[in-house]
This record gives structure tokens, sequence and C-alpha cells, in this order.
């Protein structure tokens, strides 16, 4: 079964056939090499299921609430991970890294069952983001903060972000920044939330590599859409650049003919001005 034909499965139907469940997302061999008991699974896939309904939903709510109000966000995205995509991680991550949870202890070790994706137009308003997560959840951290990158990035303009590991780069990886919170605040041991912070034009590139390549990797053209996909995310760092390019501009522009210089007020056209800041910005 190729993968952009899968559905969903309910924990129903998951608990009523198992064989169903590992071929449905071909975990038949992955599945008895994990070391894992079936029961032991769908004991942890019951738990999280009746949290996942009457517990989860109101919790990310009350993060959403106070990021709705930060500065510089032009949008966001949450969601809380379907149970039949967590048991399908649990037995995937177990061939990566050994048997790595239990009931006691899957809210720790998985650690984005809750996520939530926030937006921002211009490269440079990570930082601004940044002090706003910082300041609201920095004693829920768990883990430092996470700055992927694309291979030939500028590392520079995150070197704000202090406290974080060594920026990880990545080929055809997604450009993002990424924040682990224990979502129940003074309780160390509660559900993982992972906040993710990247652009719109990052959020457009991973939506479309999502899509058409992630989910493809057995199509026979898979090649042809991963090399299409990485000139897209090129292209999109470019875009980024030069977004942040026209702000710079735009912000000096401003600055300029709000400097309390008569001669700007009053005798240098506003286009001359913007003429001179061009100049300026092409000679650096």
């Amino acid at each position: 079964m190729s993968r952009q034909h899968k559905v969903k499965m309910t924990l129903a139907e998951i608990m009523e056939n198992k064989e169903l469940f590992l071929q449905h997302y071909n975990l038949k061999d992955e599945f008895e090499k994990s070391g894992y008991d079936w029961n032991e699974l769908m004991g942890i896939a019951q738990q999280f299921e009746r949290d996942r309904e009457s517990k989860y939903p109101e919790l990310i709510q009350q993060y959403i609430s106070r990021i709705a109000s930060f500065d510089v966000i032009h949008s966001y995205r949450y969601r809380i991970k379907e149970t039949d995509s967590l048991i399908k991680k649990i037995i995937t991550k177990a061939n990566q890294k050994g048997k790595i949870v239990a009931l006691d202890d899957y809210l720790v070790n998985i650690t984005d069952l809750l996520g939530i994706r926030v937006l921002y137009v211009f490269k440079e308003d990570y930082y601004r983001v940044h002090e706003q997560l910082m300041e609201a959840f920095k004693h829920q951290l768990v883990e430092n903060v996470h700055i992927k990158l694309q291979p030939g990035d500028d590392k520079s303009l995150y070197e704000k972000i202090l406290d974080c590991d060594p920026i990880i780069e990545e080929k055809n990886a997604y450009r993002s920044i990424h924040y682990t919170l224990c979502a129940e605040e003074n309780n160390m041991r509660s559900v993982r939330l992972e906040i993710q912070t990247r652009t719109l034009f990052e959020e457009g590139w991973s939506e479309i590599n999502h899509k058409l390549v992630y989910k493809n990797q057995d199509v026979a053209d898979y090649f042809v859409l991963l090399q299409a996909s990485k000139i897209l995310s090129t292209l999109v760092g470019n875009c980024d650049t030069l977004g942040m390019l026209m702000k710079n501009i735009y912000d000096e522009y401003n600055k300029r003919l709000a400097g309390g210089l008569e001669e700007v007020k009053t005798e240098i056209p506003k286009s001359e001005v913007m003429q001179e800041i061009l100049n300026d910005f092409l000679m650096k």
C-alpha cells in the first residue's frame, strides 16, 4: 500500500486487528525486532487516547491563548498527535535507539505529542518571538533550544540565542527553531509540548515537501520530486533573505525621514532619500 493512500486507523480498529495495523504501516518486521509486547503498546494507546480526547485539547488551548498575544506573530497552528501515529513512532524509534518507552514514561520520551507551530513574516523576527517564549515558558523547558538550518544558511543571525544546542544542518530538512516544554507547569513528568517557529516562506516549503516528497518515497519518480524540493528550499532561503533586506531598507527609510534633520524633511524629496538608502545598501 503506497503512503499517499493510507488512512488513519482508530484505536478500536487497531485493537481489533493487530495484523491489519502492522500491514497498514509496513511495520511487521519492525515490530518483531522492536522487543515490544503488543498488549504493552495497547496499554499506552488506551491511556493516550483517553487524555487526547479529555485533557489535552484544553491544555493546548491555554498555550494558544497566550501565544496569540505575542508581538510579530503572523499566525499559528497546533495539533495533538494521533494515537496510531504514536504507536507507529514508538515501534519505529525502538529499531533506531532500542526499546525506549513504557506506560509510565512515554509522556517524557516522546516529545512531540502536543505541537504548536508559530509563524512570522521576516526571518529576523525569530528573536522577538524567542524573547517572548523565554519570558513565558523558560522555566518549563526540558531541553536546550534546537535550531535546524539548511547547509550554507547564515548561522550568525542566531548568535543572540545563547542557551541552545549546536545548530543542526540537514540536507532537505526544514528550517525551524524548536522548544520542548513540560506542558503542565511545575510537573516535569507531564506530557511534552513542542513549539516550532519559522517563517511563512519556510512553512510553505515544508507543507509542499511533506505532501509531495515525504509521503511519496515509494513512487517511481521520487528522485525527481526530491531534487525539485531541494531547488525550492534554496529559493525559499533566498526569499527570506530578500524579505529581510527589504525590511531593513524600509526601516532605514522611515528612520531617516523621522530623524529630525530639516534638510531631509523639507529639502530632499522622499524618492531621493530612498535612492540614497539603496545606494548605501548596494555599497555594503
